[in-house]
């Protein structure tokens, strides 16, 4: 098993038969190296994404001519803004979201909307960047640190909906879900709709649903009830 990090001390390289030293925010770094590795080491016979770089992920399967989702799912599953319109566009509840570009842009929203408002990259890269405005005291703050956590120095800010929060696996077939994590059928549709959604029709999702709104969802493989057919998937 090759694992591929920018940091050289990653976790997962433990369990690693080899490791990649890539940044996974340079889909092309990550697709050289896996390249490199594959014609001069040992030959790669698949990729499994297990975190939120569906475009690196992508990235590399094109250029080692692997199977994977399409490189322009990828791109709409990278892409916060792409996914929520996507979202609307398809009936899905989603929060109200907004790019903002500046501090000021942030204190405007706080005020018509209040604090239960959440700032994020622009780029789905999950909790990465992302701060909740009633848990930061130096909102001005909290924007430039976001920004910075963007590899395109975008931020995205959107209501931050309480309840319940579902974290779904979902597995897509011939453009059919099964959906694991919750016995609501109405979430599951949800999931499975959100999936369709941003073109997945064969492969994993990962989707977060909070009092019946999308507030997430990545083109990757979440925990081990899907994690056999990813693996066989991937594999070809």
């Amino acid at each position: 098993m090759v694992v591929s990090d920018s940091d050289p001390q990653a976790p997962a390289f433990a369990f690693a038969d080899s490791c990649l030293i890539a940044d996974a925010n340079g889909a092309v770094e990550t697709a050289a190296a896996a390249d490199r590795y594959s014609r001069k080491i040992r030959k790669i016979d698949g990729v499994l994404c297990l975190t939120d770089y569906a475009l690196a992920a992508a990235t590399v399967t094109e250029r080692l001519r692997l199977p994977g989702i399409p490189m322009h799912v990828a791109e709409l599953a990278s892409d916060r803004l792409a996914i929520k319109r996507s979202f609307q566009s398809a009936g899905i509840p989603t929060p109200w979201h907004a790019e903002i570009s500046t501090p000021q842009e942030l204190q405007r929203v706080v005020i018509a909307r209040g604090k239960a408002v959440a700032i994020m990259p622009v780029e789905n890269l999950g909790s990465h960047g992302r701060q909740l405005m009633s848990e930061v005291e130096d909102p001005a703050a909290a924007f430039q640190q976001t920004r910075e956590a963007s590899p395109s120095q975008r931020v995205l800010v959107e209501l931050a909906p309480e309840g319940e929060r579902l974290m779904l696996d979902c597995w897509m077939e011939k453009g059919a879900g099964q959906v694991a994590g919750t016995h609501d059928n109405s979430a599951k549709d949800i999931a499975g709709r959100a999936a369709s959604a941003l073109g997945i029709s064969d492969g994993p999702a990962v989707c977060e649903i909070v009092a019946g709104q999308v507030v997430g969802i990545a083109a990757r493989a979440g925990g081990e009830v899907f994690l056999s057919k990813a693996i066989a998937a991937a594999l070809g």
